[in-house]
């Protein structure tokens, strides 16, 4: 979930290049190849009690990390590092399991793997 559905939908297509595929006033959904990363504004107490869910507070990304397969990890890197909302957490690198990649931090505190194979 996102505070700022606007600073999302801009973090995700101008950083990571991701197309939404669709949209609402409350969510948007991008189609990543492999699935679809929806993310939608913060819900209602009764809402998310209703889906047995709990809202995510200041623990709001805390453990999670989203992979997302992009092709120029270098350039996501560099848009990532000259955007106002979020942040890039580190240089782009080769693993040692064969994967090149950043990690980011999206404005809400989600943390991004932007990679792909070697």
């Amino acid at each position: 979930m996102t505070t700022d559905l606007k600073r999302s939908r801009e973090f995700y297509t101008k950083v990571l290049g991701l197309e939404a595929a669709d949209e609402s006033e409350n969510s948007i959904a991008f189609d990543t190849g492999e699935c679809t990363l929806k993310i939608e504004r913060d819900h209602d107490e009764a809402a998310l009690e209703a889906f047995g869910m709990e809202s995510p507070g200041d623990d709001r990304g805390r453990g999670i990390i989203v992979v997302v397969a992009v092709d120029d990890i270098d350039a996501v890197h560099e848009r990532a590092s000259d955007h106002d909302a979020g942040e890039a957490l580190t240089e782009p690198r080769m693993t040692d399991w064969d994967r090149y990649l950043c990690m980011l931090r999206d404005p809400d505190g989600y943390v991004i793997e932007a990679s792909r194979p070697q």
